[in-house]
Order: structure tokens, then C-alpha cells, then sequence
């Protein structure tokens, strides 16, 4: 989980934002669950609210906050991560899937 951290600090993003602690558990989610397909909005945010405490819809923006200070602060590294040039700002779910999978990539 550590490494998940460092990498959303390195993009920018700090723990100040309550969307941190849900994109670090919705990668670690995304990386325990790579043999199924999973729907952000079905599968993360209700998961992620409930153990949070929070609602499917807090989560979504708080999540969309991070990726939005991401693509602001540091968007050469988030091009690195996704390993071509982002021409827009990614949606959370591709956010999400490539972190999980650059993370999934550098552990080997």
C-alpha cells in the first residue's frame, strides 16, 4: 500500500484530500481483482463509501478532485504512467485501472 501512496504523492496529490485515501483503495481493489472486470461506479464506489463512511457520490468527486490535481500539478509523470501522451485528463476509472496496472507492471 505504501507504493500506492508514493505514487499519488508523486503526481501531487496528498493526503489532504480525502480522494487520496479512495484512489489508493481503489487501486489496491483494481490490483486484487485483475482476473474480473470492475465497474467503478457498481463495484468500487459503493465499496469504497461503505468502508469510508461516506456515499458513492462523495467518493466519485472526492476521486475526481485527486485526478484533477493530478492532471494540473504533474501530467508529465501521469504520461509516463500511462505510458503514451494523454491528450485529455483521464476519467476515474481510467485513472484508477493505470495506476493499478503501472504499479502491477513495477512490482516484478
Amino acid at each position: 500500500m505504501k507504493e500506492v501512496y508514493r505514487l499519488i504523492r508523486r503526481l501531487g496529490a496528498t493526503s489532504k484530500y480525502k480522494g487520496y485515501y479512495f484512489v489508493a483503495e481503489a487501486v489496491k481493489i483494481s490490483m486484487e481483482s485483475q482476473e474480473r472486470p470492475l465497474r467503478i461506479t457498481k463495484d468500487i464506489y459503493p465499496c469504497l463509501a461503505k468502508k469510508f463512511k461516506s456515499t458513492p457520490m462523495n467518493v466519485e468527486h472526492d476521486i475526481r478532485t485527486v485526478v484533477n490535481v493530478c492532471w494540473t500539478v504533474n501530467k508529465n509523470y501521469m504520461d509516463r504512467i500511462a505510458g503514451y501522451h494523454l491528450m485529455y485528463k483521464p476519467t476515474n476509472s481510467e485513472f484508477v485501472d493505470m495506476l493499478a496496472y503501472y504499479l502491477s507492471q513495477n512490482e516484478n
